[in-house]
Formats: structure tokens, sequence, C-alpha cells
């Protein structure tokens, strides 16, 4: 889930303006996921369109594997003035890999919960991670990004999310664009 639930995070990164003071807003454009084992790991998630401007993301993100210092996550953050795959830069905001239990203690908790918490059942922890990290099928319904945790100011273009999470047994990607634009009024 986050390596994958990073990058749902960002993924779907549909803004709530009351919730975060950012000074862009970000439409998604598209979502992919591939696992190498989905009896182990498997996101499944669509964008969906509610009225004029309305984007969101439902999905479920199936997970059976034991969460041990053997579960690692990154996400490579890409960014693009045009859209085309040949623009697109590798920006610093990226995060770096590390193992499952540094990132649920870390991102997971600051970024992630903040953002989809109200619209998932996603495992909460107050203060640190305490296994086990429950095996079973995680629902995202309607799911928006209220922009808590991020950055407040984003330079405007595509931007490209690779989340990977990665076990000895299973390997599970998830890439998104999303469309950044400046906030019209804050």
């Amino acid at each position: 889930m986050f390596s994958n639930f990073i990058p749902l995070l960002v993924i779907s990164a549909l803004c709530d303006e009351s919730a975060a003071k950012t000074s862009w807003d970000c439409e998604p454009k598209s979502i992919s996921a591939h696992s190498t084992n989905e009896n182990l790991l498997k996101v499944d998630l669509r964008m969906e369109r509610v009225g004029r401007d309305g984007f969101f993301f439902t999905g479920i993100v199936f997970w059976n594997i034991d969460m041990d210092e053997s579960v690692m996550v990154e996400l490579e953050l890409y960014r693009s003035t045009t859209g085309a795959e040949s623009d697109y830069k590798l920006t610093p905001m990226s995060i770096p890999r590390q193992t499952f239990i540094e990132y649920i203690n870390t991102y997971y908790k600051d970024m992630v919960i903040k953002n989809l918490g109200e619209c998932s059942d996603l495992p909460r922890y107050k203060d640190q991670y305490v296994p086990p990290w429950p095996k079973k099928n995680y629902t995202l319904t309607r799911c928006s990004i209220n922009g808590v945790g991020m950055p407040e100011v984003l330079l405007a273009g595509f931007y490209k999310i690779k989340a990977n999470i990665s076990h000895p047994e299973v390997n599970q990607q998830v890439i998104a664009i999303i469309k950044v634009t400046p906030k019209m009024f804050r």
C-alpha cells in the first residue's frame, strides 16, 4: 500500500482547496499499475470524474505479504513542461528507497493518511507502526487529495509519479500522471 499508498497519494493528486494552502490545482491524467504476482500484491485503481471538475480515484489494493524489513518502498517524481515522454526530468521531491516500516512511520503517517484516511480503510497509527500490517483488500472510494503534507508551491506542468514496492516474492509498480496548474484564487 504504499509504496503504493504513496503513489495513491500523489497519483490521484486531486486537491480539496480548503484543507491545505497550496498555490496549485491538479488534475489526474492517467493511472496504471503492474504486479509481478497478483496473488500477493495488486493495485486496481481507476479515475472517476464527477461533474465538471470533480476528479476522484476509486479502487482496491490487495495486500497479502508479510511486512518486514525485506519490503522496500520508493517513489520517483518526474516533471515535464509539455507532457511528452522524452521531456520528463527527475525532481528532488522523490522519496528514496527505504523499508516499508520506515515509510509507514514518516510519509505514510504525514501524507497518505492525512489525505486518504477519510475515503479509505487504510490502517492508522498514532505514533509508530505496530506490527502486524493487516493482510486484506483495502478499499478507496472517491478519494481526492487535500494537499496536507505536500509542497505549497509546485511549478505548472505535468508530473509523472512512479511508486515501487518490492518484496522478495513480488514487485508492484504504480504510475500516475497529473497536470498541475496555478490556482486562480487562494
